[in-house]
């Protein structure tokens, strides 16, 4: 097995770890005993009905696209199955589409003031922008350019995943007193260092996206 396997087995697990806990926590248990929403309400904020809609399609969308997204970047599907590979773009897209949109709404009530609410809402933007450029990369038949810009998509849809690392390691060492004001941070941190990292990693291997 090569270390690019194994990286990618690493993403792929933790991606759909993430997804189930997801499922569990917002679909099982329920959406208002979610901690997301109990810290909100608790906080005293008044959260509104196309609030709850818009964290649903949120939620939803974003789960296709987390689990899809290492299973593009899948050279055995990707050269032996162009059609699958195909059809798990379309999905990947509607996640990404359906997520940013959603995402950037949400970014308007993001816990932790303005500075939360700026890096949620860049985090949507990025995401909604890398995957049109994916999109359009694979439309006029720039196969490498298409990789490259869905693999910084991808990090982009993996801060689902570090957002919830950065949150637990934060509650680990400073408890729940001091939430908004690390939330604010993580809010930054759970995305802008995954992109950097892709980036580099794209030009250390002579694939950066121009």
């Amino acid at each position: 097995m090569s270390l690019r396997q194994i990286r990618l087995g690493i993403v792929t697990l933790l991606a759909v770890g993430i997804a189930g806990y997801s499922v569990v926590q917002y679909g099982i248990i329920g959406l208002d005993k979610a901690g997301l929403v109990v810290q909100k309400i608790s906080s005293g904020e008044v959260l509104s009905e196309l609030w709850g809609v818009m964290l649903r399609i949120h939620i939803i969308t974003s789960i296709f696209a987390l689990v899809l997204g290492p299973f593009l970047l899948l050279d055995r599907i990707r050269q032996k199955n162009k059609m699958i590979h195909k059809r798990m773009g379309y999905m990947y897209t509607a996640g990404v589409t359906g997520g940013g949109v959603s995402g950037l709404y949400l970014a308007y009530y993001a816990t932790g003031g303005l500075v939360a609410q700026t890096g949620f809402a860049l985090l949507a933007m990025s995401w909604l922008f890398t995957v049109f450029l994916a999109v359009r990369a694979v439309l006029q038949r720039k196969i490498i350019q298409h990789r490259r810009w869905t693999m910084i998509n991808y990090s982009l849809t993996f801060a689902a995943v570090t957002l919830r690392i950065w949150l637990g390691v934060c509650v680990l060492i400073f408890g729940t007193s001091h939430y908004e004001t690390y939330y604010a941070y993580i809010a930054w941190i759970c995305w802008l260092p995954n992109v950097l990292f892709m980036l580099a990693f794209l030009k250390r291997k002579g694939n950066y996206a121009h």
